[in-house]
């Protein structure tokens, strides 16, 4: 995953509609659709002086809300979450940039990493497979899952990523990265690959991701965090709906 922050590349056109094309239209909506999943993947890493300047800048909100434009009326799913981030970014500005991020290193270990026991559990196996409470289960079928779907994708995790497979950071990178993928596939009109990718994600996302990412969410909200760990478990919680098919889609399963 590349380091860069999240304004994704829309074809030519009006800002936040997806324009050209067939194949372009929908190379765009790959490229938006990777930006959430980008900017979730650099949140929930630890903070930087780049990610801290975009979110006190305002770069950060501004790329989400113009990748999420294309959406219409489900648009409105991430305005608390963007709001907020805004806000978090509007506050964290007014203070030293060098305290500010200390600030936020610290709570990110709390939240995400130790030293000691953290306050969020941030693996599938966690979720899915629990153990005992005093020692939560890691690296079981979940992870395994995970693993293969990367084998599968051609991805390997890189050498310095000492993550397990099913790491909520790690699994968001490799939904960033099939959706890129996906993009490349459409702009180089190979559809057959395009829609293969598409239906990876999509079989990733339901049978696996999407089956803690919102557990990870209220965990996240219920460990007290600062108001930037909150958004974006919003941001998480919002984006989910909308890749697997909206509120609507939403009740469906919820009803079932």
């Amino acid at each position: 995953m590349t380091g860069r922050l999240p304004r994704p590349d829309a074809a030519d056109g009006a800002a936040g509609s997806p324009n050209g094309e067939p194949a372009a239209r929908l190379a765009d909506v790959c490229a938006r659709r990777a930006a959430v999943y980008q900017a979730l993947a650099l949140g929930f890493r630890e903070p930087t002086a780049a990610y801290l300047a975009a979110l006190t800048g305002g770069e950060l909100v501004e790329g989400l809300r113009e990748a999420v434009a294309w959406l219409g009326p489900d648009a409105a799913l991430y305005e608390p979450a963007l709001t907020a981030l805004a806000a978090t970014g509007a506050a964290a500005a007014q203070t030293d940039p060098d305290a500010a991020l200390e600030a936020l290193a610290v709570e990110h270990a709390r939240l995400l990493t130790g030293p000691g026991r953290p306050a969020v559990q941030c693996y599938a196996t966690q979720y899915l497979e629990p153990g005992d409470d005093r020692l939560p289960r890691l690296n079981g079928a979940a992870a395994a899952y995970a693993a293969a779907a990367y084998a599968a994708a051609g991805v390997a995790t890189a050498d310095a990523q000492l993550e397990l497979p099913d790491h909520i950071g790690v699994e968001l990178e490799f939904l960033f990265h099939l959706c890129r993928c996906e993009e490349a596939a459409w702009e180089s009109e190979a559809g057959d690959d395009a829609l293969y990718l598409r239906r990876s994600l999509d079989a990733f996302l339901r049978e696996h991701a999407a089956r803690f990412f919102s557990e990870f969410a209220a965990a996240l909200r219920a460990a007290t965090p600062a108001p930037l760990y909150g958004a974006l478990a919003d941001l998480l919680d919002a984006h989910v709906v909308v890749e697997l098919g909206g509120p609507a889609a939403a009740e469906e399963r919820a009803a079932r």
